[in-house]
């Protein structure tokens, strides 16, 4: 099946994810820095004030500083970092593009505004703090719910951001309570706070989807995480070498046409599989709400997106069933659990 170019990003969607990853951190270190505020405020008032037990509280604001202003600078450095490696090689006309500009450019047309939803969704999925080269995880996003919130109403979407963001949560909760414990690769946490962005990260998982593809070497990490999607797309994956941007979970249901489903599922974890399905679920819902405008010019999107579930859906089935893509009994299992629960949300 042909893969839909509503999937597929140029190199403004691929610069708005960037652009909007980084207002995530922008935000992020406002709220920070807002709370070092609070605390220095309070120890002015304490300083003021004599007494023991004045004397311990002020001992114990001057500890929470000082662990809050390192959190602000390993956060501030990160930032800086991943800048340079993935905003500052945009070409300038890019680089120097609005949020607002590039986000009107999108709701110009009825096939722009899905696209900009599924460039919301990616973003809501990509951990902004994550492992990445010689730097090490900077800690957790504060008040994450708040600032995908922000984003979802700058994209014109209301409380969508959370819909994405809370369904796809209980979408892996639920097939965590269906099919047990995914342990292959040891990720049991839920999305958005960086498991998947750790799964995606695994060194033999992008290659090897690469190398499917003809590729070896960088390039075909590069390819590989570029049909991954999620939280590669924070790791600088984009227009290198004319490459484009898969999004809404295409990267990986999009492999129909390659033929190629089985070597690849054997090769990558269950729990990528399920978000780049969660993802096709969360656009159909969208596609089929009262706040979805454009219903009617957009009802092509909405049925090409549900067959590309069913004939992914239909392909492993039949892969797991002839061919046996898995070891084991409890790896097909739980990748049934995966299909189901995703054909059991799509048919409510």
């Amino acid at each position: 099946m042909k893969l839909p170019q509503t999937f597929i990003l140029n190199e403004d969607g691929y610069t708005l994810i960037q652009k909007l990853v980084q207002f995530r951190m922008d935000e992020d270190l406002a709220y920070e820095y807002h709370g070092l505020r609070v605390i220095e405020e309070k120890q002015q008032n304490i300083a003021q004030k004599n007494g023991i037990l004045h004397s311990l509280n002020k001992a114990h604001k001057n500890h929470a500083a000082s662990k809050m202003l390192e959190r602000i600078r390993k956060k501030e450095e990160w930032k800086a970092y991943w800048e340079a490696k993935n905003l500052i090689p945009l070409p300038e006309i890019l680089r120097d593009a609005a949020i607002e500009q590039l986000i009107n450019d999108f709701n110009a047309t009825a096939e722009g505004r899905i696209q900009l939803f599924l460039i919301m969704q990616e973003v809501i999925h990509t951990p902004i703090y994550y492992d990445m080269d010689h730097f090490k995880d900077a800690g957790e996003e504060t008040n994450f719910e708040a600032h995908i919130d922000k984003i979802s109403h700058l994209c014109g979407f209301g409380p969508w951001g959370k819909k994405i963001y809370k369904n796809t949560e209980k979408f892996f909760k639920d097939i965590k309570d269906e099919g047990g414990k995914m342990l292959k690769w040891g990720i049991t946490d839920l999305v958005g706070v960086g498991s998947i962005a750790a799964v995606l990260a695994l060194p033999v998982i992008a290659p090897a989807v690469g190398g499917l593809l003809g590729l070896s070497g960088a390039a075909a990490t590069t390819a590989g995480l570029t049909m991954l999607g999620g939280g590669s797309i924070a790791a600088g994956v984009g227009m290198v070498g004319g490459m484009t941007v898969l999004v809404g979970g295409s990267s990986l249901l999009g492999v129909v046409a390659l033929d190629a489903v089985g070597k690849i599922l054997s090769q990558i974890p269950q729990e990528a599989v399920a978000l780049n399905i969660v993802k096709v679920v969360n656009l159909i819902h969208y596609l089929k709400s009262d706040d979805n405008r454009d219903q009617i010019a957009t009802i092509d999107i909405l049925i090409k997106a549900q067959e590309l579930f069913l004939e992914f859906k239909h392909q492993i089935e039949r892969e797991m069933l002839l061919t046996g893509i898995y070891n084991t009994r409890k790896e097909m299992m739980q990748m049934t659990h995966i299909l189901n629960r995703a054909f059991r949300q799509l048919i409510k």
